[in-house]
This record gives C-alpha cells, sequence and structure tokens, in this order.
C-alpha cells in the first residue's frame, strides 16, 4: 500500500486498464497510502514524484473510459494516533490531492478514508465532514464517497453522520466480506437460502437508507478469499452481483493478486470470477447443484427468464478454458454428462444468449469425479468392470478390455473431450465372459479421449492418451 509492487503485484501499467475496459468493467478503485511519501512536519508536502506517478496512473484509468476512485487507504498513523497534529497532516494531503486533480473528468471519484478502525464514531464524522469542505473549495462538484467507522460495514455506513445533507455530490460507500468467517477467513460454506436472505437483507438495508435520505451508494469491496470452497465462492460472487443488479448498487470486487485474484498484472489474464462479475444478470440461471450419479455427472439449476431460445453448457478442467460442451432446451433445469473422467476435476457452467444479444453466465461449479459404478436398487454389484486400457498412453492403437457378469445390450464408444462421438467400438448383444477390443486412433490428433462403455443400464468412463 505505501509502494507500488507490494500486495504480490507489479506497478501499475497502462496495458491494465485497456484490460478492464475491454473485459467491460465499468470503473476501477484504486487503493493509495499516502504517508510515506509526504512530510510529517508542516506544510505535509506530498512527494512530486509520487503524486506525479499517480496522476499518470489515473489518467490511464480515466483515457480508457473508466470511472477511477482514489483514496486514502491503510493511513494507520491517523487511524492509531487521531490527535490535532494527524489530523492536520491528513487535511493538508487532501488539499493538495484536490488542487492537483481539480481539472479532472467527473469520472474521477474521491473516497475520503479507507475502513476508519479503530477511530472512534464520533471523529470519523468530524474527519468526513472536515475534509469534505476542503475537497469543495477547489472541487465544488465532484463526487465524493464516505463511510462510517470501523470496518465501514452497511451498519457503520447507516447509522453515520452525513458530512453535509446540503451536498448533492456525495455517495455513501461500505464493504461487505459477508458471511463471517466465510468471506475473508474460508470457514464454512455458502449458499443456503439464509446465506442469500441475509446477503439480500443486506442490500435491502443500504437502498433503504439511500432513498429516506437520497444519497446513493456503492458496495467498493467485497470478496471471498480462495482458499474458501470453490463452490460455495463462487455462489457468493454471483449472488452479490445478482442482488447488486437487482437493487441498483454499483459493486467493487477486491482483486489484491494474492488472496482474492481475479485479474494476474503479470500474464494479464483473468480467472473466472471475471465472468461472474460480467455476465451475471438478474435474468442468470441460479440455484446450481452438482452431484456424481455413477462415473456420470448431473447439474441442476433454476431458470429465471424464458427469453433465450437454448441453455449452453459450458465445462472445462483445471486451468483450462470453458468451452461449449452441450445444449439443451431453455426450459431444462438439469443436465448429465456421461463423459466425465474418474480422478479430474470438472468445471461447469451455464451461458445464454437473450433475445437482445446480451450474454447471461451463471456462476461455475465443480465436482472432483471418483471412479464408481452405476448400480441397480435391488444389487450392489456392478453388472461388469471395465479395465483400464493397454498401453495408455499409446500409439496407434490400444486394447480396451471388460467383463460382463451376465448377457447385455453392450456399446462401446469413444469421445474427445469437446463431447463428440469419434469411434463405435461396439453395439450388440454379448455374453458373459472377459472381452477385448483393438482402438486404432490412426487418423486421430493427439490428445485426451473417454471410452465409455454401456452395458444394459450400467455406463462406465475411462480416459486414455494418444500422443503421437
Amino acid at each position: 500500500p505505501n509502494g507500488e509492487g507490494t500486495w504480490n503485484n507489479p506497478p501499475v501499467q497502462q496495458r491494465a486498464f485497456n484490460d478492464y475496459k475491454n473485459a467491460g468493467f465499468t470503473a476501477v478503485r484504486i487503493p493509495i497510502t499516502w504517508d510515506q511519501h509526504t512530510l510529517n512536519y508542516p506544510p505535509y508536502t506530498i512527494d512530486s514524484l509520487w503524486l506525479n506517478r499517480v496522476e499518470q496512473v489515473v489518467d490511464w484509468g480515466l483515457q480508457s473510459g473508466l470511472f477511477i476512485i482514489i483514496n486514502a487507504h491503510h493511513e494507520s498513523w491517523i487511524k492509531n494516533w487521531y490527535s490535532d497534529s494527524t489530523v492536520a497532516r491528513f487535511d493538508s494531503i487532501w488539499s493538495q490531492i484536490a488542487a492537483r486533480f481539480q481539472s479532472k473528468s467527473d469520472s474521477l471519484i474521491f473516497e475520503i478514508l479507507n475502513e476508519p478502525y479503530p477511530m472512534s464514531s464520533a471523529n470519523v464524522n468530524s474527519l468526513n465532514a472536515q475534509v469534505l469542505k476542503i475537497i469543495r473549495k477547489t472541487n465544488p462538484t465532484r463526487i465524493v464517497s464516505y463511510s462510517g467507522y470501523m470496518w465501514s460495514n452497511s451498519d457503520q455506513l447507516v447509522s453515520a453522520a452525513i458530512p453535509d445533507p446540503a451536498d448533492k455530490y456525495l455517495i455513501g460507500y461500505y464493504h461487505s466480506y459477508d458471511p463471517s468467517p466465510f468471506g475473508l477467513d474460508g470457514i464454512g460454506t455458502y449458499g443456503s437460502s439464509a446465506d442469500i436472505n441475509a446477503t439480500k437483507a443486506k442490500f435491502d438495508q443500504v437502498t433503504s437508507w439511500s432513498m429516506k435520505y437520497n444519497i446513493p451508494v456503492i458496495l467498493d469491496e467485497f470478496g471471498y478469499i480462495d482458499t474458501s470452497d470453490y463452490n460455495s465462492r463462487m455462489c457468493a460472487y454471483g449472488t452479490v452481483v445478482d442482488q447488486a443488479l437487482s437493487h441498483g448498487v454499483g459493486a467493487f470486487a477486491w482483486d489484491d493478486g494474492g488472496d482474492f485474484p481475479i485479474y494476474n498484472r503479470y500474464t494479464f489474464g483473468f480467472n473466472e470470477i471475471k465472468d461472474i462479475l460480467i455476465h451475471t444478470y438478474p435474468q442468470s440461471p441460479n440455484a446450481l447443484k452438482i452431484s456424481q450419479v455413477g462415473n456420470a455427472v448431473k447439474i441442476q439449476w433454476h431458470n429465471r427468464n424464458t427469453e433465450n431460445d437454448t441453455i449452453i453448457i459450458q465445462r472445462k478442467t483445471g486451468s483450462s478454458s470453458f468451452y461449449n460442451f452441450a445444449k439443451v432446451a431453455p426450459s431444462d433445469s438439469q443436465y448429465i454428462d456421461t463423459l466425465a473422467i474418474p480422478g479430474v476435476k470438472f468445471y461447469y457452467r451455464l451461458r445464454i444468449i437473450l433475445k437482445n444479444s446480451i450474454e447471461v453466465q451463471s456462476y461455475p461449479i465443480m465436482i472432483n469425479v471418483i471412479t464408481t459404478y452405476i448400480k441397480s436398487m435391488s444389487n450392489t454389484t456392478p453388472k461388469f468392470e471395465l479395465s483400464d486400457n493397454y498401453p495408455n498412453p499409446f500409439n496407434p492403437s490400444t486394447q480396451i478390455t471388460f467383463s460382463l457378469q451376465s448377457q447385455e445390450k453392450v456399446s462401446l464408444k469413444v469421445y474427445n473431450l469437446l463431447g463428440q462421438e469419434v469411434a463405435l467400438l461396439i453395439n450388440r448383444e454379448m455374453n458373459a465372459g472377459g472381452h477385448s477390443v483393438r482402438f486404432s486412433a490412426d487418423n486421430l490428433p493427439s490428445g485426451v479421449y473417454i471410452y465409455q462403455l454401456n452395458a444394459g443400464p450400467f455406463i462406465s468412463n475411462k480416459k486414455m492418451i494418444l500422443l503421437k
């Protein structure tokens, strides 16, 4: 916070703002700590090189067509030692910031102080009012955001004194990593009706306050630590974005490059949270559930719109990218993937193009597929055993073996990872006992393939690797 290169990040690059804009974001909040770049004695001058650098970064953001928020962040020197001298220093800092940026466009927003813990409520209220007056000397119509005391949560915002009730250019901000300890520490899960209702209640609270006092409100920090349960975390991000849109509240996801990653400032790539932030709408499918049925994966969801022609199931593994995997009817609310590979983590999400061409997505959901068999209700013994193929990896052919416990109608098919059938090896009645079939891949490219055995009502999949 006191200099670039902290929080596991390199110095800011102009490309980042272009990437944000191209991804579909409209605003970026830039945390700035002024302490180590400002004199500790009057006239409390801010280092000119630092101020120039801040202005350069701000200009990059504004030139990209983004709204930009700058603030005073992690200023422990005033939060922990609130006194006449520290207040005078803080006043001077904001006086210099306001003067330096007074000619910038209205797309630049000032945030007075981030999370003013452990200052008292009275001191925070006093500081907010005093700094607002200083800013207004040079920026009479610039939007200024403020919060309540402590950690700037919603309760503290609605109980805070309004710095100037007559000021028409104020925004109230609050932070939320709720529920605790899930959001910040990754303990527990998220996704129950109670969890979602609690998230909604926060938005109900701040929008009620906003309407009462005619002051817009933004959620300018929210997030869920990446060590938390994946499916819970994705659901939480999706729920917050959904509720923010439904309530008309601007929301800023916290991205520190460490515990709350979204954009990699070294590789210039986004993870899947970006798509939640951009493509979640009140029309998005939600209430996703995932389970394993035998060797298949079952996905269930709740549809919230009738404005789409089809629902596209997207799938990926590991660090790969999502790709279109299957299509289902717009009224469908479940899908069974029979091509999942045991021992592999699979990620799914739903993609819909509305009639107005807006792309809507669900949040993603993940399952770690384990080796199992589909079994009958009356007999827990598998009706067949599908062996590993040998050799594996192979080139150009491999032997697939399996054993049936009784005569069955058998089909043995090979699929690529896009779910496309590339070979039908068996499709007939077969006797009980051991069987073997050779699969030749002369005309196929290198890659991972799945062979699926259907014997009566029973299904099992295995993977094989073709290396040419």
